[in-house]
Parts: structure tokens; sequence; C-alpha cells
């Protein structure tokens, strides 16, 4: 892929390589430095990855014939070669179409579960902001004491719901990352043998 690059730029940290929702041109390898990959989920900038030296990312949109499906911005200065998709599309029309069938199918699903990921992500993030609100029931039975019985009943019911809900997503959030970890290191192991 080195052979596709026909520029290379220096980006600061903090700004942006590629902005999710634009028009891809150019498809990046990260030659030095790091980047956070973030997804806008409900108007809210989720990080759904990262990305180092030898990662190659922004192809997506070119296959896929979309927008950019996530944001990159530098962690740091950042350093990256760049790839025009005329050249990368030239190339990818090389392959044979099974192949090319075969990469389609991966935009697809890369696609998708970059969507469930950022969604995830954002949801797990609310049950932590939500964790730090856990009430102490006990403490709570006191503060209420003198309310009449039936708003008693209700506050008390209402802090125990809450409990049960947070202690609910807590166990959720321990499934789903079991359910993710085999992923997560196929995705290690295919950077690792690619590089």
């Amino acid at each position: 892929m080195e052979q596709g690059i026909t520029r290379t730029e220096k980006i600061k940290g903090g700004e942006y390589i590629i902005e999710e929702g634009t028009w891809a041109f150019w498809a990046y390898i990260m030659q030095s430095g790091k980047a956070r990959v973030l997804k806008n989920v409900h108007g809210k900038q989720v990080q759904i990855g990262t990305l180092q030296k030898g990662d190659i990312f922004g192809e997506m949109a070119f296959l896929g014939g979309a927008k950019r499906t996530a944001s990159v911005v530098a962690d740091g200065d950042v350093e990256v070669g760049m790839i025009p998709k005329d050249s990368f599309m030239e190339a990818i029309n090389q392959l044979p179409r099974d192949v090319q069938s075969k990469l389609d199918g991966l935009v697809s699903d890369l696609t998708c579960i970059s969507e469930i990921s950022g969604h995830l992500i954002a949801r797990l993030q609310d049950v932590e902001n939500i964790k730090q609100r856990l009430i102490d029931v006990k403490s709570f039975e006191k503060q209420v004491e003198k309310m009449p019985d039936f708003l008693r009943g209700t506050a008390i019911a209402m802090a125990k719901r809450l409990n049960g809900a947070i202690e609910g997503c807590t166990k959720l959030t321990t499934q789903i990352e079991e359910a993710v970890k085999p992923v997560v290191d196929l995705s290690v192991h295919l950077t690792q043998k690619s590089q």
C-alpha cells in the first residue's frame, strides 16, 4: 500500500484528519503518532476506536460509495500518508470480482457494527454517569420517613427500581464485553498479521 501514497501531511494534535459526513477523496496510512476515531451519536461525540502507526483508514467511504462514517482526530501531532481515491479504486478494480464482493460485505458489516458500537458506548457512558447517583436505600428511607405512606412507598420503590436497573445494566455490560472480546481479539490479530 505504501506505493499508493502520493503525499504526506503533518497534522497537529486535536485537528481533524477525517470529518464524519464529508465526502472522501483520500485514504490514509498513519505514519507516526496516534489518533482517535469518533462517531456522532445523538449529537454527542463518542470514541469508538484508536489508530496508531501503520493503520490504514478512510477507505470505507471509497468502497461503500458514501460519506465518511466517522471522524478521526489527531491525538498529539501525527503524520499521515495519503492515497488518492482514484489510485485506490483502480487497485480495487483489478481484484477478482469475488474478492471485490467480499470487500463490499466487509464495508457493510463494519459500517453496521460501528453504528452499533457507537450507540452501545454512548449508552454505557450514560449508565456510568447514572451509577454515580446510585442511592443508598437505607439512608434514603430515613430521609423520606416523614412523607405520607404512599409517597414514601413510591419514592423507596423508585430508588430500588433504579438500583436494580443499574445492576442489570452492569450485568449486561459484562455480557457485552464478553461477546465483543473475540471480535477485538480477531481485529488485533489481523492488524498484527498485516504489519
